[in-house]
């Protein structure tokens, strides 16, 4: 059932729920996410690779409160070196809400087919960034890939909402 029709409380609701989302990443929400992300990537790592692990630091920074710590056998020596985090978490604001509005706009059905789809996708691509940290310094297309998809995320989560507002008319005319 759709609650909403008129083009402009969807765009009032859309940043309302931006609002509340981003004031729950910034109060703690980014960690419980970090903690997924940095658990599903070790989980992926340790089944290709023995002996790496990708931890979360603090900085004490304001700026930038985590790091990533990736510690690895380079060269056959244990080693570890730390790596920014970048716009890899705050993209994800835009994938959640843009999520948390599907289901004020479309069926049940078509809002959880779209969660379901754009967070497995969302994450995997994270997950796949990470475990190309973790060869970083150890091969040069893993450190091209690795600087590519450094700043990418923010695009991927507004090609996910772009998508999805083409599968489903949210802003868009009904035919």
């Amino acid at each position: 059932m759709k609650i909403l029709q008129s083009p402009i409380n969807k765009v009032i609701l859309l940043i309302l729920i931006s609002i509340v989302v981003f004031t729950g990443w910034e109060a703690g929400i980014e960690q419980y996410y970090l903690k997924l992300l940095v658990g599903t990537t070790n989980l992926t790592v340790g089944s290709i690779k023995e002996g790496t692990s990708v931890e979360i630091v603090s900085t004490g920074l304001p700026d930038e409160p985590y790091q990533f710590k990736v510690n690895t056998i380079i060269q056959g020596r244990k080693g570890s070196y730390p790596q920014e985090i970048g716009g890899l978490l705050q993209p994800f604001v835009i994938v959640l809400s843009w999520q948390i509005f599907l289901f004020f706009v479309l069926s049940l059905n078509s809002a959880l087919r779209s969660l379901g789809m754009n967070f497995l996708v969302f994450l995997l691509l994270q997950v796949l960034f990470l475990v190309l940290l973790t060869g970083y310094y150890s091969s040069d297309m893993q450190k091209f890939l690795y600087e590519v998809m450094m700043d990418s995320f923010y695009v991927i989560a507004i090609i996910l909402v772009i998508k999805d507002n083409m599968l489903f008319p949210v802003f868009r005319k009904q035919k």
